[in-house]
């Protein structure tokens, strides 16, 4: 057999093999129906959520609006709360064969939460969102659109509750660190305090004090030195008689004028008053030979300058015992210094970050009265859910089309096969294609009348078969759209 050329052709072998293709396409048809009517019919409902950033502010809490609203996602689409929505509105009640895990995965696919960018931002990116559509698929138009507005409501709570919380954790977290870093400044004022009275006179600043003390004590020392020696040649001179008030008397004379000044004394002075233990105390160094005694003049001068002598050794001693103490305070003012620097560069390092913490405290601090005061960034339901009038087309329609197509395939593709196993040459050409022998002569063929009566048997039964098919289609559709 050749290839089927021309409408006639085509149409012969239609009668031919009308009653199998029709079998065939009707049976195919029929399987196709009755699967696409078993899907579950479903409805979309779509809520778009407008996000609208606030001027007052400058924008101060919109940074992070992706990850925020990415994080109520996440909470909304979490197995507690999907379970909880299916059971208020009874979703894959018509499945009761899917399991718990398959309905949450179910839910889930039929749940999408888009995010629509600003003007100028990019697809996907984190910042810059302008509205959020989230679209739902139901087996029913109603539980579609309530669905759909209930997570429009649970992400605008979601939004506030999660802003109002974010700024309550951000305030307390900055307050406690700024605490903390005013603890660290207090206990380093505390340790720069106690170092400063420790270290009172070694304070750099002192520095210039200590060095005139210095000089001042030097030459204090230096004058009570030449005062000490000039006191010392005087009483010298005293003693041995080199001044100009002669030479001293004889020791038995000098013996009884003290005895004499003595009994005076006694009787005028109390015996504890010192001039009289004076008195007392020169006899007896006199009997006992340790000195010459002078005469009562050149006596109280020489008494008189080594009470001199005693103060100045005293105010010396003094001198001598500070010096050292100034000179060790002016050697440890370097180390001094630079302790205080190590603990003035150890404040400016706590003054820096408690300056950045105190500005982002006051940035959280004003968000938080922006947003108690409805200033701040605010979330509204552009457009709620509706309830779908029609299901959607994606579903039947294209399993419905698509067997249609493939059974009038099958179909042809039988026809084609049946004329393939019994081929006929029925023209001219065939014959000289495939013998290779021009025909000398051709008649028409006439159809006997058992021919005729088998031929309009097999049309009687094709359209038999394929109106059965057609009214059985018709019964599946209308008790699928019922």
């Amino acid at each position: 057999m050749g290839p089927i050329v021309g409408w006639h052709e085509f149409i012969g072998m239609l009668r031919r093999r009308g009653p199998v293709m029709a079998a065939i396409l009707v049976i195919c048809i029929l399987a196709a129906l009755m699967m696409a009517m078993a899907l579950p019919r479903a409805y979309q409902s779509i809520a778009v959520i407008q996000v609208q950033p606030t001027l007052l502010s400058g924008g101060l809490d919109s940074e992070d609006t992706a990850n925020r609203l990415r994080l109520i996602e996440q909470r909304i689409m979490a197995r507690s709360n999907v379970l909880d929505m299916m059971s208020r509105y009874n979703l894959y009640d018509a499945a009761p064969d899917l399991s718990e895990d398959q309905r949450v995965g179910q839910f889930r696919e039929d749940i999408r939460i888009n995010f629509i960018p600003a003007v100028g931002g990019i697809p996907g990116a984190e910042m810059d969102v302008s509205a959020m559509q989230v679209t739902v698929r139901a087996g029913r138009s109603a539980d579609a659109a309530n669905l759909a507005n209930d997570i429009s409501r649970q992400i605008l709570s979601g939004n506030a509750q999660a802003r109002g919380r974010r700024l309550a954790e951000l305030i307390d977290t900055l307050e406690s660190e700024d605490r903390r870093v005013l603890q660290e400044i207090a206990a380093l004022e505390a340790e720069v305090a106690a170092f400063r009275n420790a270290n009172v006179e070694r304070m750099p600043e002192n520095l210039e004090y200590l060095m005139a003390e210095q000089t001042r004590l030097e030459s204090q020392r230096s004058e009570l030195i030449r005062s000490l020696q000039e006191l010392e040649r005087e009483r010298l001179a005293l003693e041995v008689g080199t001044a100009e008030t002669g030479r001293p008397a004889p020791v038995a004379q000098q013996l009884r004028v003290l005895e004499v000044d003595l009994a005076q004394a006694r009787r005028t002075l109390a015996p504890d008053h010192p001039e009289v233990q004076r008195l007392e105390r020169e006899i007896a160094s006199l009997r006992a030979g340790e000195q010459q005694l002078l005469a009562p003049g050149l006596s109280r001068q020489v008494n008189l300058i080594r009470d001199q002598v005693a103060a100045l050794e005293l105010e010396r001693a003094d001198v001598e015992r500070r010096l050292p103490i100034v000179k060790a305070h002016i050697a440890g003012i370097p180390a001094v210094a630079e302790q205080l620097a190590d603990y003035a560069r150890q404040q400016a390092a706590l003054e820096v970050p408690r300056a950045a913490i105190a500005e982002r405290l006051s940035q959280a601090q004003l968000d938080q009265r922006l947003v108690s005061g409805d200033y701040g960034q605010q979330m509204v339901l552009l457009e709620s859910a509706t309830e779908a009038q029609y299901p959607m087309s994606s579903g039947r329609r294209r399993v419905a089309v698509l067997g249609l197509g493939l059974s009038l395939a099958l179909s042809l593709l039988s026809g084609f096969a049946l004329e393939m196993a019994r081929p006929v040459l029925r023209t001219r050409s065939q014959v000289k294609k495939f013998l290779g022998v021009e025909p000398i002569s051709m008649s028409l063929y006439r159809p006997s009348t058992r021919a005729q009566l088998v031929q309009r048997f097999r049309d009687v039964t094709s359209l038999v078969i394929l109106g059965a098919g057609g009214a059985l289609a018709a019964t599946i559709v209308l008790q699928g759209g019922g």
